[in-house]
């Protein structure tokens, strides 16, 4: 049990160590911030958090449950090569190393014990702009939020 948040270094810590293909990860504040970052290497990751409480399982003067949703957004950075216009380079990079990586790094492992495994949700691309193919793997947990009164 625990009352949260979602701890996002554990997700940065893992990417470090199991997706060695990214040089560079960190974390943003939100999904825009993240999409607008200008990495400094040519392989990076951003993660974000966010979270959605359900309605309350149980509630009185000393105890209070609720089922809490995350969704983690892993916004990946990929350069493309010099001389490519259309980003094939990067498309390919991205494809075949970037996000088979933050998969198998991710899905099915479990940050910490109080929450779910994470779960592939969906992925797609964001934008390819200023020679950065942008896309992004999002993934799910949840967990039980207790708070003793």
């Amino acid at each position: 049990m625990t009352v949260g948040p979602f701890p996002v270094g554990a997700i940065i810590a893992r990417l470090q160590e199991q997706a060695k293909v990214l040089l560079e990860v960190g974390s943003a504040a939100d999904l825009s911030t993240a999409l607008e970052q200008q990495p400094n290497t040519t392989v990076a990751a951003f993660v974000t958090a966010a979270e959605l409480g359900q309605r309350s399982k149980y509630s009185t003067n000393g105890l209070h449950i609720q089922n809490v949703d995350v969704t983690i957004r892993v916004v990946l950075f990929v350069r493309n090569y010099a001389g490519e216009a259309a980003g094939t380079g990067a498309r390919l990079q991205m494809d075949a190393e970037v996000i088979p990586a933050v998969r198998q790094a991710l899905v099915g492992w479990t940050p910490v014990d109080a929450f779910d495994a994470l779960s592939f949700q969906a992925g797609r691309d964001e934008a390819f702009k200023a020679g950065w193919l942008v896309s992004q793997q999002v993934l799910t947990t949840n967990y039980r939020m207790q708070v003793s009164r």
